[in-house]
């Protein structure tokens, strides 16, 4: 699979710089700088890449990658056992690669791969569609076919080299990408983003996807063929621009729903459904950044309450700053809090996977810095609090340390 991939992605790569070697050869016989028969031969000559269809206009080649360094510390503060020490090291989180061709007649196909430890799980696809966009009386939108994320989630929905913090929060790893749970981010199936033309800002969205997401206890590529069922996921928003003392305010706010009949998956015979609701709103005003989601879930307890419901929830919050500092680029502190409250279905900690617990809270503080528009830095340090565990680990204080280098071209 991998192999077959990068084959494509270099295919791709030919075929751009083919086709700006045609433009330029255009342009010399244009100037008379070249004769007809002078620049058909020079393209003769040439090695050749050929779309598969004559429609398509146009191929963008991007990517970016991240390198990361991870320092980990957990202290038992109550209980019997024993947990994990310190841990550390360096990783290639993302490392992405990406074709985006414009077929014609509106469509768009995408292709984008992740070699890094985040894509192993995923066969190395992050994201694969097929879109078309639509403008037909008051139908106006996107409609897009294949692999990409589902909307739950704000901070999961945000790009992997656009995030505020190093890592995503616990309570967006919870409540998108639980083990337990088949609900939320990548899946695989047909999605609608459309605009409400009669209302400038507003904006919904609709979907339909396979039963099995990224996250769950299932490969939620290979095994969507044996998903039962289906997801469903529905959402409205509204964004604008105000004019406050003279400076623009953007701000965005709406509200995200899922349902999954069997997105609860304890073994082959007992899955149970999930439910869930996700509001958020967003604010961007004179470099500062605020982001506020929160997250409820119902869900069926086939493991311990025979399909009783457990009522999950939890929050973020985030804010950010970003200033110029002149030649040296921009700088960009960050402060993230989160907590989630899992109403007995167990949340699991970095230091230990294995481990559940019952409520968690975290506080991240850190700096991004700009040197230029393709390279962040960033250092970052959070704390941990993860109460009412097992009696042997009941309680535990966290503390992490993360390094970044990102570069995106």
């Amino acid at each position: 699979m991998k192999k077959v991939i990068i084959s494509l992605l270099v295919a791709g790569a030919a075929l751009a710089a083919n086709a700006q070697d045609k433009a330029l050869l255009e342009t010399l016989v244009k100037k008379g700088m070249l004769t007809q028969q002078e620049a058909a031969q020079i393209a003769k000559e040439s090695v050749a890449v050929t779309p598969a269809a004559k429609s398509t206009k146009s191929i963008k080649i991007f990517g970016g990658a991240q390198g990361w360094y991870s320092w980990s510390d957990a202290s038992l503060k109550a209980g019997t056992g024993s947990i994990d020490g310190q841990s550390s090291g360096f990783t290639l989180r993302y490392v992405k690669l990406g074709v985006e061709a414009d077929v014609g007649g509106g469509w768009t196909a995408t292709v984008v791969t992740d070699f890094g430890t985040e894509g192993s799980s995923k066969n190395y696809l992050d994201k694969v569609v097929a879109s078309k966009k639509i403008d037909y009386d008051y139908l106006n939108g996107t409609l897009q076919l294949g692999l990409r994320k589902s909307n739950m989630g704000y901070e999961q929905n945000m790009c992997d080299f656009s995030q505020l913090a190093i890592e995503r929060s616990v309570a967006t790893y919870f409540f998108t990408r639980d083990q337990n749970k088949n609900f939320g981010s990548r899946t695989v199936g047909v999605f609608w983003d459309g605009n409400i033309i009669q209302v400038e800002g507003m904006y919904y969205n609709l979907a339909v996807t396979s039963g099995v997401s990224e996250g769950g206890t299932d490969d939620f590529i290979t095994n969507a063929q044996d998903s039962s069922s289906l997801s469903f996921w529905a959402g409205m928003g509204y964004k604008n621009v105000a004019e406050i003392k003279g400076e623009s305010l953007a701000y965005d706010f709406g509200l995200n729903f899922g349902y999954a009949p069997q997105g609860a998956t304890y073994n082959p015979t007992q899955k149970g459904s999930v439910w869930g609701i996700n509001p958020y709103a967003t604010a961007n005003w004179r470099g500062f950044t605020v982001i506020a989601e929160y997250f409820l879930q119902q869900v069926e307890d086939y493991a311990t309450r025979n399909g009783c419901v457990r009522t999950p929830m939890g929050a973020n919050l985030t804010v950010a700053y970003k200033m110029d500092i002149g030649e040296w680029g921009a700088i960009e502190p960050v402060v993230r809090g989160s907590y989630v409250s899992t109403n007995g279905l167990g949340a699991s900690a970095y230091f230990d996977t294995a481990i559940d617990f019952n409520q968690a809270t975290t506080l991240y503080v850190g700096a991004n810095w700009y040197p230029t528009q393709a390279i962040k830095t960033s250092l970052g340090y959070e704390f941990g609090y993860y109460d009412q565990g097992s009696d042997a680990v009941n309680r535990v204080y966290g503390n992490t340390v993360w390094a970044q280098v990102q570069v995106l071209f």
